[in-house]
């Protein structure tokens, strides 16, 4: 009979802990991926945003300054791709949460993240930009989540300019692998 309860006091025990909401479903494994945690805000929706940055211990890879080729960057062309499909919900709610935000992300950022119960979605990059506001990840969001995230994919946005700097920004459902 002990062995009973105890049985069943552990599967309760599993149950309630599985239950509980993951804040990102894929956060990166800062030893693997060279990412920190920056900050994170628990809105009151229930949605968890999270920002992500270079760890200095990693080496640092900066942009070039200006230069002629970044004056042809800021087409925003975008690649879908069928793999790390972001929910949409959430990266509607993300998009429109960084269109009109005076946020500030310091520290070299290389994501911010909004996840919503057990589901998140990403705009991540690999250059270092820099402090960026958070508004100025929103045109290539935006363009890619409308043109990835419907159909059922992720997305790639090429010749994005964010500080001078021409890089490629992502939106899918993990912090890292934007290279």
């Amino acid at each position: 009979m002990q062995l009973k309860t105890l049985t069943l006091a552990a599967l309760l025990a599993a149950v309630q802990v599985s239950a509980l909401p993951s804040p990102i479903t894929n956060a990166p494994n800062t030893a693997e991926h060279g990412l920190i945690i920056l900050s994170t805000t628990f809105h009151d929706d229930g949605g968890v945003e999270t920002v992500y940055g270079a760890d200095p211990a990693f080496t640092n890879t900066t942009a070039s300054p200006s230069s002629p080729l970044t004056r042809r960057c800021g087409s925003n062309t975008i690649h879908c791709s069928g793999s790390n499909v972001p929910a949409l919900n959430t990266c509607q709610d993300l998009v429109a949460r960084i269109r009109t935000s005076s946020n500030v992300l310091n520290s070299s950022p290389r994501s911010i993240c909004l996840s919503r119960s057990g589901r998140s979605c990403c705009i991540s990059w690999a250059t270092d930009i820099g402090a960026v506001h958070e508004s100025d990840l929103w045109s290539a969001a935006k363009k890619t989540m409308d043109q990835c995230v419907p159909e059922g994919n992720s997305g790639r946005a090429t010749d994005v300019l964010i500080n001078g700097r021409c890089l490629d920004q992502c939106l899918s459902d993990r912090a890292t692998h934007c290279t």
